[in-house]
């Protein structure tokens, strides 16, 4: 089949929709299927894949929502002009979200010209706007972004979604939809290629912060266990504010943005692998595709506060999971684990007794299986 595949991240960009993305378009172009993969500046070809690569950067989350807005769309109108020159030897669109605008845009082309597309939902918008109070839900501008979520879901062949809670919320729509969890890049992501270097107990916190991350407890708790325990060390992988990095945070190394392919090492040498939510409808149905990075370097989990990732990190018995973020109990409880090896240990043997389920390499044989199935009956005969 000819199929697109529209992202605005793409390997090597280190992102989360760049990870989740990159092993699907490798599985699908292994087994011969014609792709085209149009994503942002900084991205590459795959394999024997037909790439485009915008001149403009992907869209930042450290802007406002009009500059952010016009971010998405002048990357938007860049890759749709380019879909709609190949629209007619096309038999499906994959096109992932958020970016929520430039998605949506992307799945209007795809149904102006006649193409079937796959849209995966890896954050609900404009649900998210709604939480951070970015957008009212009531005003006209917050109806008509849930009409544009509304319409993009009904028109599509099939919707999937990175979590439980959100498939479930898929079922107010009249769509297809399917749960296609998250996970981790077995190739990178394998602990038995790396040693930690020494023993000193680490809390490691790898990826972006949003605004739905809780960046002020993760300082506050840093600093509490400083006060307990100072050689527990705290570590971050990847960009922060410096408005942020300048405050007082106790024993915490700041690496910076590491390319990927540096990264497994770096968590090799933590112990505990920390996720900190703001506490708000959106968070509860999120699984951070860090957490899966954790679990494949075969970390502990450390979550707050209440939702699907801590039911998870429950149910599975593999690390800390708090309903509140009260960063004294944290604190406390991090410190305790450092100093019960006989209770770390049977945590780190839950994570390895799981963690093969959420090997990529192999989730992204199933999702292609449901890539073929969507767009089969569509399947152009040129």
């Amino acid at each position: 089949m000819r199929i697109a595949v529209v992202t605005s991240e793409f390997p090597p960009i280190n992102a989360a929709a760049s990870a989740r993305i990159g092993p699907w378009v490798h599985e699908l172009d292994s087994r011969g299927h014609q792709i085209n993969v149009f994503s942002s500046r900084g991205s590459k070809q795959m394999g024997r894949t037909k790439h485009y690569e915008s001149r403009l950067a992907v869209p930042s989350n450290r802007v406002g929502i009009i500059r952010r807005f016009y971010q998405e769309m002048r990357l938007a109108c860049d890759l749709g002009s380019r879909i709609t020159k190949i629209n007619d030897v096309l038999d499906g669109v994959v096109i992932t979200s958020p970016p929520f605008f430039l998605a949506t845009y992307i799945a209007k082309v795809s149904k102006k010209k006649k193409i079937p597309y796959l849209f995966d939902v890896r954050d609900r918008y404009p649900a998210v706007l709604f939480d951070l109070n970015i957008v009212s839900k009531k005003n006209l501008l917050g109806k008509i972004l849930q009409w544009r979520e509304k319409s993009c879901y009904e028109k599509s062949a099939m919707v999937s979604t990175v979590t439980k809670g959100l498939n479930a919320e898929m079922q107010s729509f009249k769509v297809l939809n399917k749960h296609v969890p998250n996970g981790y890049d077995g190739e990178f992501f394998d602990p038995t290629l790396f040693k930690k270097k020494d023993k000193i107990f680490r809390v490691v916190y790898h990826g972006r912060f949003s605004r739905l991350h809780d960046i002020n407890s993760l300082r506050q708790i840093s600093l509490k266990v400083k006060a307990l325990d100072p050689e527990i060390e705290f570590i971050i992988i990847g960009p922060i504010p410096d408005s942020e990095r300048l405050k007082d945070w106790g024993n915490v190394n700041f690496t910076g943005e590491k390319d990927r392919i540096e990264i497994p090492s770096l968590l090799s040498d933590a112990s505990v692998g920390i996720s900190l939510m703001q506490r708000m409808n959106s968070t509860k149905v999120a699984m951070p595709a860090k957490v899966y990075e954790y679990l494949g370097m075969g970390l502990p989990l450390l979550v707050a506060p209440d939702g699907e990732l801590n039911d998870f990190v429950k149910l599975n018995q593999i690390g800390l999971a708090f309903e509140k973020t009260d960063h004294v109990i944290i604190a406390e409880s991090i410190v305790m684990l450092k100093s019960n090896r006989l209770r770390y240990e049977n945590l780190q043997e839950q994570v390895y007794s799981i963690r093969s389920k959420f090997d990529r390499r192999l989730q992204s044989i199933e999702f292609v299986d449901l890539i073929e199935s969507t767009f089969a009956p569509f399947k152009k005969n040129i």
